[in-house]
């Protein structure tokens, strides 16, 4: 007897080369035990949680959302390569130091030195931070930058900005105000492992940077983002909505992989509510709590494997012909409406290659729909539409449009941080952005200078 886990809520037992597909209804996109399946965007800031003298802002109705993102995009065979190449992109030719010319018409970028500027970058290790931010930014379109004050505030200097320059993960940041504060406005950042982490004492709290008072606090955070409409606060990033087909992206071809393994058809899809399941939770918890022992995800997963592997066997196996599997089905009201929930039982017809071309026709448009979602030209992601690369001028307009559309602004919020720094410490106009080459074609090209005949 042997089973497979292709996701927290679709399972594949196998019991005498025979297997059936599990799946449970109702279980939320996180695995969570709610019953919900949307999001209350609205509800965050009303339903916050308490830590110390804090109120802090879930970011989710979970407070896992940046979790949710890092579980589902992870184990997924496109969606970080693509976000990595955007990255890539965004960085080009690397940093430089440049000023805004106008010359009436548009604004030129003129590459300046400043020692000053430059010495000071070096020192905070500026190119790293910047593909830290830039990560951070197309993961979540959000970055957190803890600033830590020089030295010089304490014998009254003013030029003290920046002796450290940190990027933070959105995965352990979260918005909070005082208990005291009647405007409920976020003023701290709260850092610590919100999974996993109960104690306050875990947890450090810092001040949020203001560009009016930058030097104010010893350590504060600067916060920067793409706004998602209608939330005041945290940035929901544009993936969010694509991570259903990444989860299906995902589990196809673990199915495809598991069948293959075990060369066998799957007999059966078995569905349960998750209802049935809450009901089981609620019963263990009380069982652990008498027993004085502490209740954990594991046991619960562990208790889904044993019912999937003994229902398994009950419609696999031989000998049990005869047999049967008693299911109880309850009626509740959703919106008004009587929705059944119970378990439920279809035979799948055996026919392996309809099956498996379904599997793939799922991973195909799945991955089509992801590609779409992350909002990069298959061109620039070395994988075209049908899985066959791209021609060159497909691939060169694609990267003139990506400079010209998607890099202004991915460029402003990454560099945000550190121009912002420069502006207060060193009074001056001067920037950091990313140099772009200007690509051509090769015909354009002289022969000299042609990719055929610069490559070492």
């Amino acid at each position: 007897m042997t089973g497979h886990r292709l996701s927290n809520n679709e399972y594949l037992g196998v019991s005498n080369g025979k297997a059936n597909y599990f799946q449970i209804q109702g279980r939320d996109a996180t695995g969570s035990n709610a019953s919900k399946s949307t999001e209350d965007f609205n509800a965050w800031k009303e339903n916050t949680l308490n830590l110390g003298d804090y109120k802090v802002i879930p970011f989710g109705s979970n407070n896992d959302i940046p979790n949710e993102l890092q579980e589902t995009i992870f184990p997924n065979h496109l969606a970080p390569g693509v976000l990595d190449r955007k990255v890539e992109l965004l960085f080009g030719q690397g940093p430089y130091l440049y000023q805004l010319k106008p010359d009436g018409k548009q604004f030129s970028r003129i590459p300046v030195e400043d020692a000053n500027i430059q010495a000071w970058l070096d020192s905070i290790d500026y190119e790293t931070s910047l593909i830290k931010n830039a990560t951070e930014y197309y993961y979540a379109e959000q970055i957190y930058t803890k600033i830590r004050r020089g030295m010089g505030a304490r014998i009254g200097r003013t030029d003290v900005s920046a002796a450290g320059v940190e990027t933070l993960s959105n995965v352990n940041c979260r918005l909070a105000y005082k208990r005291s504060d009647a405007k409920k406005t976020p003023t701290h950042v709260i850092v610590g492992d919100w999974k996993n982490s109960t104690d306050k004492k875990d947890f450090e709290v810092f001040p949020i940077w203001d560009k009016n008072t930058p030097d104010r606090y010893p350590i504060s955070i600067h916060i920067t983002g793409f706004k998602s409409f209608g939330l005041p606060h945290y940035v929901l990033p544009s993936i969010y909505g694509t991570l259903n087909w990444i989860r299906r992206s995902t589990i196809a071809p673990k199915i495809i992989e598991a069948f293959t393994n075990n060369s066998l058809n799957i007999r059966f899809h078995i569905t349960s509510p998750q209802k049935f399941w809450d009901d089981q939770r609620a019963i263990m918890m009380k069982n652990c709590t008498a027993q004085k022992i502490k209740f954990t995800e594991k046991m619960m997963q562990d208790l889904e494997d044993k019912i999937f592997d003994g229902l398994s066997d009950v419609l696999s196996g031989v000998e049990n012909v005869g047999k049967f599997w008693h299911n109880k089905t309850v009626q509740s009201f959703i919106g008004g409406k009587a929705v059944e929930e119970g378990w439920k039982i279809s035979p799948i017809k055996q026919e392996v290659k309809e099956y498996v071309d379904a599997q793939i026709a799922v991973a195909n448009k799945s991955d089509f729909a992801v590609q779409a979602g992350l909002r990069l030209h298959a061109a620039l992601a070395f994988v075209g539409a049908d899985g066959k690369s791209d021609s060159g001028s497909e691939q060169l307009y694609a990267y003139l449009i990506h400079q010209l559309t998607a890099l202004p602004i991915a460029e402003l919020f990454v560099c945000k941080g550190l121009n912002d720094l420069i502006k207060h410490k060193f009074n001056t106009n001067i920037r950091v952005g990313f140099y772009q080459v200007q690509a051509q074609k090769q015909e354009d090209t002289s022969e000299s200078k042609r990719v055929k005949n610069t490559t070492v």
